[in-house]
């Protein structure tokens, strides 16, 4: 199953007989995403969820086959803007080091202004278990993107990363805990997490370390037309 057969995909059933639009799917995805992040995956029914919702678990059924099957399309809906925006990223003639710094700046950017709960999906235990695959491969194609950055950084002497998927790891992981830091630095605004962020991962990898106030004013530069959404669409 592809990012592209999910956002494809319509509601499906008979018209409901009270007049209220079709349920959406990222009505669904949002409110499992904050009963998940509360009371963790096994502890959040299908029935609760619809409960939260105003509707049947008949109704949730009719788009999801199982409450495994919710969770993996959660992930690729929490996961398919990031994945379009590094996408945008590589079609521009950008060093590795620009792109680097502008996919680290946006995604803690993104996390710092999210709910919580969208973030915390991504550190479910449940998500190494086996039914778990597509959810998998969503989180591993975005540490994939910083680990392709970081070898071609290597390659094109930018960068000093022996070992780029620990590296990838640690950033993927620096910029979705963003969320966790918020709290304690509500003082801090936005743009300053997120400057802070790609500037500490930036200055460890460059050969150059002072070279980061330039890199990062070239990647300010950068305009892409894939925002990433901090909240639910109304």
């Amino acid at each position: 199953m592809t990012i592209e057969s999910l956002s494809s995909r319509r509601p499906v059933g008979r018209p409901r007989k009270d007049g209220r639009p079709h349920l959406k799917r990222e009505q669904v995805f949002w409110v499992s995403a904050r009963l998940i992040a509360q009371h963790g995956y096994a502890g959040t029914s299908v029935r609760m969820i619809a409960s939260a919702l105003g509707t049947s678990p008949a109704s949730l059924f009719n788009l999801f086959a199982s409450k495994e099957q919710l969770l993996n399309e959660l992930i690729v809906y929490a996961s398919g803007p990031s994945l379009a925006f590094y996408a945008e990223l590589r079609k521009l003639d950008l060093t590795p080091a620009v792109a680097l710094y502008k996919s680290l700046y946006e995604e803690v950017k993104a996390v710092a202004s999210a709910e919580r709960s969208f973030p915390a999906m991504f550190y479910l235990p449940e998500l190494h278990q086996e039914g778990f695959e597509l959810a998998q491969k969503m989180r591993a194609d975005m540490v994939g993107h910083y680990r392709d950055l970081l070898e071609a950084g290597s390659k094109a002497q930018l960068f000093f990363c022996d070992h780029s998927d620990l590296v990838a790891e640690q950033f993927f992981q620096l910029t979705e805990t963003t969320i966790v830091a918020r709290d304690k630095l509500q003082h801090l605004k936005v743009d300053a997490q997120a400057t802070s962020t790609a500037d500490l991962c930036l200055r460890a990898v460059l050969r150059e370390p002072g070279s980061v106030a330039s890199v990062r004013e070239e990647a300010h530069k950068v305009q892409i037309g894939v925002e990433l959404p901090v909240g639910p669409e109304s």
